[in-house]
């Protein structure tokens, strides 16, 4: 069997007052930035370039607090293990967002975290905001 690995990255902008996180609406459902691991880069790596291909998001390697959270599924479409290698990214206020239509992203947000967790589909996605929210508040 097939194994894929892909990172993702969950950006909380914080401050004093507020506490947002970044979400995509990729074909009607809300996701984080993820994608596939490109030969030569390291997972952090893929979670930045990925982010930014998706949102046009900017982070650094220095605003990571590492990774939170790691999950894998049955891919059936290509009979492959997936497994997710989580990255929380924090930084100090929201950025303009352009999504990448191109990817199927037809929306983007910056949203409360209990909003986030209400629109996400899948429960791995919102387990894995649930631990950065407890190393982030």
């Amino acid at each position: 069997m097939l194994e894929k690995i892909s990172s993702m990255a969950i950006v909380f902008a914080k401050n004093r007052n507020n506490c947002k996180v970044l979400l995509l609406n990729n074909e009607g459902e809300w996701v984080f930035p993820k994608g596939h691991v490109e030969d030569g880069e390291t997972y952090i790596m893929t979670a930045i370039r990925e982010l930014y291909e998706e949102s046009g998001v900017v982070v650094q390697q220095k605003d990571c607090l590492g990774q939170v959270d790691e999950f894998s599924f049955y891919f059936d479409g290509e009979k492959a293990i997936k497994i997710i290698k989580v990255f929380l990214f924090v930084i100090e206020k929201t950025q303009s967002i352009k999504y990448n239509k191109a990817e199927g992203f037809i929306d983007a947000g910056w949203y409360d975290i209990n909003h986030a967790i209400s629109i996400l589909k899948h429960d791995d996605a919102k387990n894995s905001l649930t631990k950065a929210v407890e190393k982030v508040l």
